[in-house]
């Protein structure tokens, strides 16, 4: 019986090779899709699962929340903290391990001479590193390795990059801080990590070496409160301790902080993070320093969509299934007459829906594995497509054929055996075929999926080209950013001189509002209230580097000198001879300062107008207490994520706090020359180190990955749909056509033109989008909104959207049907006529 089965299955398949053909291809193009998305989010939500014990494993993160702004969490902790949490939690802690990344270091190895190249994955670790993460290693004892001071630990990867091979135990590796050259022992070999983890730091130096920044850390004298927001810090507890135990013992190692900051009425907390949850953490603007996180929320959605499309498909499938069905309505009732039971008839058609469904899948693991290298790519996870090596992705694929081609079978399967035997070997015509409701209502849900599809796609977009565009103005995308702190002014002067350079001006890292611990100031408002302000460093030209101008008042100007940057306070010799003597308060400057809107909105000014020429007192660098300092201009607040809200800044010419130098290329120039002689001017300017160079705009690529990826993958499903939904309504057109092709010819006989006919088809099918239209509009808009909800920075949502994404089902449903409706409304109706 089975083999019969198969044969017929065969056989129609064979007989109706079409309308297999765009079963097949349809169900296959929403697999792959399914595929491609589903190892992605598996991807996601298994970040960091592959360490040994990784459930005992936590990060420890801190907090804080100053009056009227957005709460900022960061990666980065005090240095002392995890002595203190092992002191505070006694036995619970099997060990703990801080992380401090060293820039700018230069690794070399001992024949590289003056060479050598900056590493952000070099890092100083305690020697407890391994007990926290007990990583495979391919050559040394992990157990030992770090605990001799100048010894180091890196991955294969990094043995490949500076030594050309991997048995290198026992070699020496050479760094280089400022001018400091130190050899580190190599003491072991690190199994190289997957790409499913938060882990980035693939050379680690032993913390204990004299030159190592936790050893500093740890050599100086205790003080009463450390604000340096300094290391990551990382802590394994035994398999029977809780998370709240540690998020106890955690909140008493805070508390002598939080009462520090308590007098200025600000909140800090420290917290336990898993670090399985590490990737899809969700905290606002965190301040990380190894990869940047991902999102569950937008892993969710992704996921959605993926789901979205095989839905789309199925619907497809089941339409085309039951739009030929009256086609087989004989073969029913020959196999009913002689004898076969509703229920193997529905088992036999079950079965067809299987094989359509295997061979879809087969199609849909070819694709997949063409496009999952690109695919990785663009995702930037790493992922594989192992169909044999993988049990979970094998089986995955077997449950999956299995339970679609049953779920998508099943109806088609109860309307083809429904077939009574008498009827249709009278005349071998069915008068209904499936409910009418249930295949309209097929297509609706179909067209309303589309619809929300094309809704989110146009969102994203737009919210996507906001993010890209805010910031530092719109001269950024052109911006060239140097690590540099401007002492050298050699190379800025002859950097300034280059044809393809319009401005160049140096600035701290805070005053991009990217540094990991922010520089506050108290400031004191008229009504009594006392807010923390940012403290942003910068120099002459960096406003006009990246084409900022004054909402009011001026910026500052380097012909006005001493008056915009006026000199540090000196001290008389006899205060010189007494140690720690702090300078006079009568020898303070005040400052100029620029702030932006929301530092005036807070201090209560009405307009930026009014702020210019007003005191405001904060405490400047050499100052022991408040100064009022001159407001001379303002400027827009400058968001570098969307995703939090600007804070009160104020801005002030000061030499000795100097980061990054922002170099403004000339549109009109050639964009690599100009790099290229920024990066020979370097190297002939006197600077030791080898450059490190980046451009603004890539990096805000790399901020805003997330909502790239979503955005790109969402545009992606909803033109998969569009391509499935037009099969779909091909199929529907063509039961339609079939259905009515004698009410057509009994219409044109009695003097309908081919117009009035074609306009009949077209409402049919125009109908169950209008209806689609009325259903995916409040939902699409409500999901967008609830979405764009999760950004501090918005965009508001288009009108035009919502009429963009019904026009494009509409054209896509009317240009799907049109030439076979217009085959239809032109036939003679003699041919109609003859259909019986």
């Amino acid at each position: 019986m089975l083999a019969n089965y198969l044969a017929t299955a065969l056989s129609n398949l064979r007989r109706n090779w079409l309308y297999a053909a765009i079963s097949i291809f349809g169900l296959a193009v929403s697999f792959a899709g399914g595929i491609l998305v589903a190892q992605f989010v598996r991807a996601e939500f298994s970040y960091d699962r592959w360490i040994p014990g990784y459930s005992q494993i936590y990060k420890i993160t801190s907090g804080i929340e100053q009056p009227g702004q957005t709460p900022l969490n960061s990666e980065l902790i005090q240095p002392t903290v995890s002595g203190e949490l092992k002191q505070q939690f006694g036995e619970g802690v099997v060990a703990s391990t801080r992380v401090m990344m060293s820039l700018p270091t230069i690794l070399q190895t001992p024949d590289a001479g003056d060479g050598g190249s900056v590493d952000n994955r070099f890092a100083w670790v305690d020697a407890d590193y391994f007990r926290v993460f007990p990583l495979p290693a391919i050559d040394g004892d992990l157990a030992s390795a770090l605990d001799q001071p100048d010894t180091v630990v890196m991955t294969q990867a990094a043995a490949h990059k500076y030594f050309g091979r991997e048995d290198v135990v026992g070699e020496t590796l050479t760094i280089m801080q400022g001018t400091n050259k130190r050899a580190l022992k190599v003491t072991a070999i690190l199994k190289d990590f997957p790409s499913n983890t938060m882990l980035f730091h693939e050379i680690l130096a032993s913390g204990k070496s004299a030159n190592a920044p936790l050893a500093q850390m740890d050599a100086a004298p205790p003080t009463a409160f450390r604000t340096g927001y300094a290391v990551e810090t990382f802590v394994r507890v035994k398999p029977d301790v809780a998370r709240e135990k540690l998020q106890a013992a955690a909140d008493m190692v805070v508390k002598p902080y939080a009462d520090a900051f308590g007098a200025a009425k600000i909140k800090t907390w420290f917290g336990t993070r898993p670090i399985a949850d590490a990737h899809l953490s969700e905290q606002g603007m965190g301040l990380q320093v190894s990869k940047p996180t991902g999102s569950r929320s937008t892993a969710m959605a992704i996921a959605t969509v993926g789901a979205l499309i095989v839905i789309v498909a199925v619907i497809n499938f089941v339409t085309l299934m039951t739009a030929r069905a009256s086609r087989r309505a004989i073969e029913v009732g020959v196999r009913k007459a002689n004898g076969a039971s509703r229920g193997q008839l529905i088992v036999q058609f079950m079965g067809e829906a299987l094989i359509y469904a295997a061979l879809s899948m087969i199609l849909a693991v070819a694709i997949g594995g063409v496009l999952a290298q690109p695919f990785s790519d663009f995702v930037q996870r790493g992922l594989k497509l192992d169909f044999f090596g993988d049990p979970l992705l094998t089986f995955g694929l077997i449950g999956a054929t299995l339970v679609i081609g049953i779920l998508g079978g099943f109806y088609p399967a109860l309307v083809l055996s429904s077939f009574k035997p008498g009827t249709v070997l009278k005349g071998g015509q069915v008068k209904s075929v499936g409910s009418p409701v249930t295949r309209q209502s097929l297509v609706v849900v179909q067209f309303a999926i589309l619809i929300g599809l094309i809704v989110s796609t146009i969102t994203i977009y737009q919210q996507t080209r906001f993010a890209l565009s805010q910031g530092f103005g719109k001269a950024s995308d052109m911006i060239i950013q140097v690590a540099s702190n401007c002492a050298n002014p050699a190379f800025l002067e002859e950097v300034r001189k280059l044809p393809g350079v319009e401005r160049a001006g140096c600035s701290s890292m805070n005053a991009m509002s990217v540094a990991a611990a922010k520089n506050v100031t108290v400031v004191k408002t008229n009504d009594g209230r006392e807010i923390p302000f940012d403290i942003a460093p910068v120099h002459f030209e960096f406003f006009e580097t990246y084409d900022i101008k004054p909402l009011a008042g001026r910026l500052f100007e380097r012909n006005r000198g001493a008056a915009d940057n006026p000199p540090l306070p000196q001290q008389t010799p006899a205060q010189a001879a007494a140690p720690g003597a702090p300078p006079p308060p009568a020898t303070i400057v005040p400052r100029p300062v620029i702030l932006n809107e929301t530092a005036i909105r807070m201090l209560g000014y009405a307009s930026p107008e009014e702020a210019v020429g007003k005191q405001v007192p904060w405490s400047q660098p050499g100052a022991l207490s408040p100064t009022p300092s001159e407001i001379i201009g303002v400027i827009a607040d400058l968001p570098v994520s969307v995703n939090a809200e600007a804070a009160p800044a104020i801005y002030f010419v000061f030499n000795n706090a100097l980061q990054v130098l922002s170099i403004r290329a000339k549109g009109d120039y050639d964009f690599a020359s100009t790099v290229s002689d920024i990066q020979r001017i370097w190297k002939t300017t006197n600077n030791v180190r080898p450059i490190q160079l980046t451009f603004y705009a890539e990096s805000r690529r790399v901020l805003y990955l997330d909502i790239i990826i979503q955005g790109t993958l969402i545009g992606i499903c909803a033109v998969a749909a569009i391509v499935i939904a037009c099969l779909g309504l091909f199929a529907l057109s063509a039961f339609a056509a079939e259905r009515r092709t004698k009410e057509i010819g009994i219409r044109k006989a009695l003097g309908a033109t081919t117009s009035q006919v074609l306009g009949l088809l077209m409402w049919q099918f125009t109908v169950p989008v209008f209806i689609a239209v009325v259903i995916a509009l409040p939902a699409g808009y409500w999901l967008m909104t609830q979405w764009l909800q999760g950004y501090k920075y918005r965009i508001d949502l288009s009108p035009w959207t919502f009429v963009i994404a019904p026009l494009v089902a509409l054209a896509v449903a009317w240009l799907t049907i049109s030439a076979q409706t217009w085959l239809v409304a032109r036939a003679k109706p003699v041919k109609a006529l003859r259909y019986e």
